[in-house]
């Protein structure tokens, strides 16, 4: 099987030599949630995630050089964010190179990630392969998800609160649901912006669209919930087209109670049974919510506050850890110092957000309320690609608005 995902990396490597880097940028999207799959499979200390990752520097280096193109506050929003992911890395190498190595990459492919989106999409038939590319990407992890669904087949046991997480190929439910709202944003975002004339097209979009909403629903997850009815208040309150809009909405909550019936109420009240138990009363203890990442977050916070000397406290050790909490994890590696970066870097984003083009800033805030939502419980700066299209789409949507605008 790992031939498969090698074979997959050459045509990467083939296409960027052959068709130019933004062929290679399509079809690494396309593929990306079936490398990941290959999570397991290790050629010597590193992963073949962590092989695709060595790779995207030297595929898209070229580009990386022609980021100051794009205006300043831009490049400062990301040299703000890179210091955040990166400011203790140095201090790790001396107890985990090969781990620092790593998250010297992964902290330079978030960085990259600001310039490829915004550089390559310079108009709407780029911006067309551009969704089209991520929609097929989400193709792979929602038809597995379906398939489990659908015949009880369990390919990694993992479960949240006695229910069933259909997580595919996957280590944990995350990257399901991130395929999912990605293809979700990226349909929404096509029929918003091009007039779709074929009735293949409108069907394969209304089939994905619902397909990942079944999906993200699959793998039970608080954050995923949270993100999904965020996203339901922003369309409400900042669509230009409120009708259409809650009429899409409609759909996918249709498709849901039609495929699962009544079970999704008590699904969704078994999910957060802990946090309601808490409420009332019936559960004494609040680190039993949120999956009980109290528990996490107490440990650490004990060992940060009494063990880890004053140095680290504000310049972080540059070693990475199960926090569940990116606010957490980034004090641990990067410091005080690195928090700050971060609270900085949300406070600008949130603030040009709401400064954005009006015909787009849904978008805008959807992506950022995913961001924020998922700092909460996870930690998203660990996951280059992830950022690569969260703040790639994000900088187009407030770079090139015009790109945006309904075309017939």
């Amino acid at each position: 099987m790992i031939i498969f995902a090698f074979f997959i990396l050459l045509v990467i490597l083939i296409t960027r030599y052959q068709k130019g880097m933004f062929a290679a940028f399509l079809v690494f999207i396309a593929t990306k949630s079936i490398i990941d799959a290959f999570w397991e499979y290790e050629i010597g200390p590193f992963s073949v995630l962590a092989i695709q990752g060595f790779l995207v520097p030297f595929l898209f280096f070229n580009l990386f050089k022609k980021r100051k193109i794009v205006p300043k506050f831009w490049l400062r929003i990301a040299t703000i964010y890179f210091v955040a992911m990166s400011f203790g890395i140095i201090w790790g190498v001396f107890e985990k190179p090969v781990g620092v190595f790593q998250n010297a990459f992964l902290s330079f492919n978030s960085f990259l990630g600001f310039f490829l989106i915004p550089i390559f999409i310079t108009n709407q038939k780029r911006l067309k392969q551009l969704l089209l590319a991520i929609i097929i990407g989400g193709v792979f992890p929602i038809l597995v998800s379906l398939f489990q669904m659908q015949t009880g087949v369990i390919f990694h046991e993992r479960a949240t609160i006695g229910l069933t997480r259909y997580v595919g190929f996957y280590h944990d439910a995350f990257p399901v649901r991130f395929y999912g709202f990605m293809t979700l944003i990226s349909v929404l975002i096509y029929q918003y912006v091009f007039k779709i004339r074929s009735i293949w097209i409108k069907v394969f979009l209304i089939v994905m669209a619902s397909s990942a909403v079944v999906s993200i629903y699959s793998v039970f997850s608080k954050a995923g919930v949270g993100i999904f009815i965020l996203w339901i208040v922003l369309m409400l309150l900042f669509s230009k087209s409120k009708i259409k809009q809650s009429f899409l909405i409609m759909i996918g909550l249709f498709v849901i109670f039609i495929v699962f019936g009544d079970v999704v109420v008590a699904n969704i009240e078994q999910l957060f049974s802990k946090e309601v138990g808490y409420q009332s009363g019936e559960v004494k203890d609040v680190r039993y919510t949120l999956a009980g990442r109290g528990y996490i977050w107490e440990e650490y916070w004990q060992f940060w506050t009494k063990e880890q000397n004053v140095f680290f406290q504000w310049f972080g050790d540059g070693l990475s850890r199960p926090v569940h909490n990116e606010f957490f994890r980034v004090l641990l590696t990067n410091g005080i110092i690195g928090v700050l970066f971060l609270v900085v870097f949300l406070i600008k984003v949130a603030h040009i957000s709401l400064k954005m083009n009006k015909k787009v800033r849904v978008f805008g805030l959807m992506l950022f309320g995913m961001y924020f939502i998922d700092s909460i419980g996870l930690v998203p700066g660990l996951y280059y690609y992830y950022n690569i299209l969260i703040w790639g789409i994000f900088g187009i949507l407030l770079l090139r608005p015009h790109l945006f605008i309904k075309t017939n």
